[in-house]
């Protein structure tokens, strides 16, 4: 009992482990990867790296799967800290909001026992120190005792002051060293952003394994394993050593640990004066099929993804020479040989087994003579956690089942639970002997360490859960842009992409989106063509209609030439490019004609007045009529009449006069200072992609969106840099149309980032979107009713068009939406407002209140 109590970790430094039998392990945290929408050629992608960073490898390697149960109240609490640091208007109301949420979401969460598995790679640095080293015993024995001989002449045993146990920091150092060096190889070969993990991280998870609760065990900050001390040698030189303080991981065994059964631990401790815990047991697999293939052999993916209780796994893998391999099996091969004689000799055959276990090995030995490949001795250890022994065992019972099905089997060794308790522990010597699978680097490959069913940011607000198993998902829309060292995002870009056909959930979302960013600190300024969020101007749910500013274009005299793009553009230059677009546009003149030389003389001259608007350049246009120059031919003169006609003509249209200003004009400014501001205009007529033919009106209503385009951009730039905004623009294909609108819009995507600002572009095609989708931050996609469309919406999301991807495009429920977050990662998620008020409040439907309870009445009989 002495050796089992005895913690295996002295010491640790970053993500170095410092273990008592003298090996030094470095922890890496392997952030995953998508895998459940690869077709079979894409999941052959991360096994062949996986199965080269094996071949490769000579070290002894620690694969660790950590579920940590997503703890809804610590995200809401944190974001809560966060916020009340910062200073805006809605701050009370944020806080307010989020702690009623946390409320309503943990008693969601109650029911439903959630996890997010987190995978760590442990490697055993000095291969000097592998559990199998090359040689016999004698020529093993010959290095010990060299090895040893040298070890007294280490500082430790010279310098007077230090002693035997404590670790010279140039040791230390030199560790670091090679941590540092074999991290791009780690990332390498597992298709995914790794990192080191930190001391606090590291002391983390060395505790997770005496955890008995959701939230019992917390991050600590202050942690120190031991402290620096200084020796002097003979020769007056000082030696540096970190000596080790064994007390310093008391507090991390602070659960009590009693074996309730030979295959039973019951872990307790005293949390907020209230004894909780646990009933745990490991098990290990005793046998494997020896032939797996992939795709087909990804158990521990599987285990992550179908079982609704969390499971612990931890596999030590032991390397082993192709050299020493191919000896093992030879002799494994003399005593079967050794056996069939003894049996000749008695007149008996030898078992039906033997000679199966015999063939085997005769396969095995050919496998690894032909491949080159090392091998592994590994221990495959499970932990399962229930609230009591019947719970306990139905869970094993679920494990196993599944286990089987990939010719896996496992079992509890009696009496051996605490063994396999510290087993687990990072850093830990290996306790389970009698249980040792010994496999080819695929076997482990196959075994998909590293894919991940994870999905979001996991801090900021919470948005609904994943369809499957029902995990809560939290984003942050502002993270991408944040650099932090701790968030390995593939996407920079804090853009969001929002598709779907009418009536999926897609404006819901948007609007779910803006009002938690506002509430949360973030300003918002909304692009409304549809007129969709007129009730806004009576507030919302915790944002008071003083802090809200519905303004509908149009409405009033004041805003005739507020939409002049001389007035919303960021500088002159983009005005002169937008007004020519316009204006060309909406009178159908080509580059070609003569008609566009004569517009554009007049951009520019309209440009050089002292209050440019397109007024102005009305005004040049008439005065080139009524003024002819004596050298301008007939031809042209009619030319500028006609523009002049046309111009004229648009200028009487009622929408037309929110975009013509006129000089000296007393128009409404377009500031926006109000947390949430909305912009509608009246009486806007946007045709649909069932239009052939446009009139008039269809092509100002879409002129006028492009010049909202252009004050998107000025909002971006004259707000506060530091403080993040959020563009929501709706219908954006009506501005993609246009080749400035859709620049504007690609603009305001590729600079976010830089000012701080979130583009969420909401349109319902998949084919809406161009060349910008490669910028696009997180993704998602509500129902699609064409294949055609599901197919593209697949190419931007990166996943390959397999039959199965496009039918769950196509067949995803209202408030479901296809999600990929800033890690590349994709699930499909439900939407979950979680307050009925909010369902209201964003509701675009046309059904009444009454016409919804009459129609719940009936459709319940």
């Amino acid at each position: 009992m002495r050796s089992i109590l005895e913690f295996p970790v002295k010491h640790l430094d970053g993500n170095l482990v410092f273990g008592r039998d003298g090996t030094v392990w470095a922890y890496y945290g392997i952030e995953g990867f998508g895998y459940d929408f690869r077709e079979d050629e894409e999941k052959m992608w991360p096994f062949q790296n996986q199965l080269s960073f094996l071949r490769n490898n000579e070290h002894d390697l620690h694969f660790l799967v950590v579920p940590n149960p997503t703890d809804v109240t610590e995200v809401c609490e944190e974001t809560i800290r966060r916020i009340a640091k910062d200073h805006y208007a809605l701050r009370d109301y944020g806080i307010e909001f989020l702690r009623q949420q946390k409320q309503a979401v943990s008693q969601q969460r109650s029911r439903i026992e959630s996890n997010e598995y987190r995978a760590y790679l442990g490697i055993q640095l000095d291969p000097k120190r592998n559990q199998y080293r090359e040689g016999n015993m004698g020529t093993n024995l010959i290095s010990s005792l060299r090895e040893m001989i040298e070890g007294f002449k280490t500082p430790v045993y010279r310098a007077a002051g230090l002693e035997p146990y404590d670790i010279p920091t140039t040791d230390i150092a030199a560790y670091r060293e090679q941590a540092d060096s074999l991290l791009d190889t780690v990332r390498g070969g597992f298709s995914c952003a790794a990192r080191k993990l930190t001391a606090v991280e590291t002391v983390y998870l060395i505790e997770k394994v005496f955890s008995v609760a959701n939230n019992d065990v917390k991050m600590r900050e202050s942690f120190s394993a031991g402290i620096e001390v200084k020796g002097e040698d003979e020769k007056g030189q000082v030696h540096r050593a970190i000596r080790p303080n064994d007390e310093a991981f008391f507090d991390l065994q602070n659960a009590n640990v009693d074996e309730v059964g030979p295959k039973t631990l019951l872990l307790s401790k005293i949390i907020d004066n209230e004894v909780q815990k646990t009933y745990v047991q490991y098990l290990v697999c005793h046998d494997m099929d020896a032939v797996n293939y992939h795709p087909g052999f990804e158990w521990l993916y599987h285990i992550q993804s179908v079982l609704p209780f969390p499971v612990s796994i931890s596999v030590r893998a032991h390397h082993q020479t192709n050299a020493r391999m191919l000896k093992r099996l030879s002799d494994v091969r003399l005593e079967f040989q050794d056996q069939r004689e003894e049996a000749q000799k008695g007149g008996t055959n030898v078992d039906l087994s033997v000679s199966e276990s015999e063939s085997g090995a005769i396969q095995m030995e050919s496998y690894f003579r032909s491949s080159g490949k090392p091998g592994y001795s590994c221990s495959f250890v499970f932990r399962v956690n229930a609230p009591d022994e019947a719970t306990l065992k139905s869970r094993v019972d679920r494990l196993r089942n599944e286990l089987m099905k990939f010719g896996i089997r496992i079992v509890s060794p009696y009496g051996e639970q605490i063994n396999l308790l510290m087993e687990t522990i990072p850093g830990s010597k290996p306790y389970n002997q009698d249980y040792r699978i010994e496999v080819e680097p695929g076997v482990l490959a196959g075994m998909m360490f590293g894919a991940t069913t994870n999905i979001g940011d996991g801090q900021g607000f919470y948005i609904g859960y994943t369809r499957n198993l029902k995990r809560p998902v939290f984003i942050r829309p502002d993270l991408a842009a944040k650099a932090f060292d701790s968030v390995k995002n593939v996407i920079d870009s804090i853009s969001i992409m929002v598709a779907g056909a009418t009536g999926k959930g897609k404006s819901f979302l948007m609007n779910l989106l803006v009002y938690l960013s506002v509430l949360t600190g973030s300003m918002a300024l909304v692009i409304d063509p549809k007129g969709d969020r007129k009730k806004w101007v009576n507030g919302l749910p915790f944002i008071p209609k003083e802090h809200v500013s519905v303004w509908t274009l149009g409405s009033s005299e004041a805003d005739a030439g507020c939409l002049d793009p001389f007035r919303t553009s960021v500088n002159l230059e983009e005005a002169k490019d937008i007004a020519m677009d316009i204006l060309a546009y909406l009178a159908g003149v080509d580059i070609e004609d003569h008609q566009y030389t004569i517009l554009s003389e007049a951009i520019e001259a309209a440009s050089e007045e002292k209050d440019p608007c397109i007024g102005a350049v009305i005004n040049y246009v008439r005065d080139l009529y009524d003024n002819k120059p004596e050298n301008m031919s007939e031809t042209r003169h009619e030319e500028v009449e006609r523009l002049k006609s046309t111009l004229e003509t648009l200028g009487r249209n009622q929408l037309a006069r929110l975009l013509f200003g006129e000089p000296g004009q007393d128009y409404r400014v377009l500031r926006v200072e109000k947390p949430l501001q909305v912009i509608m205009v009246q009486n806007l007529n946007l045709p649909d992609e069932k239009v052939k033919q446009y009139r008039i009106s269809h092509k100002i209503s879409e002129a006028i969106l492009i010049s909202l385009a252009a004050f998107t951009k000025q909002y971006m730039f004259n707000q506060d840099r530091h403080r993040h905004k959020i563009i929501l623009q709706d219908e954006a294909e009506s501005i993609d149309r246009s080749p400035v609108g859709s620049e504007l819009l690609n603009f305001v995507v590729r600079k976010g980032r830089y000012y701080n600002t979130t583009l969420l572009k909401g349109t319902q095609n998949a084919s809406d979107y161009k060349e910008e989708v490669a910028n696009m931050g997180m993704k998602f996609s509500f129902g699609l009713r064409k294949t055609s469309e599901a197919e593209k919406m697949l190419d931007y999301f990166n996943l390959p068009r397999t039959e199965n991807n496009v039918e769950t495009l196509k067949n995803l429920r209202r408030g479901e939406a296809l999600f990929q977050d800033i890690y590349g990662r994709s699930a499909v998620i439900r939407i979950d407002p979680v307050f009925r008020d909010l369902l209201d409040a964003f509701d675009s439907s046309t059904a009444t209140k009454e016409e919804r309870e009459r129609e719940k009445k009936n459709h319940a009989s």
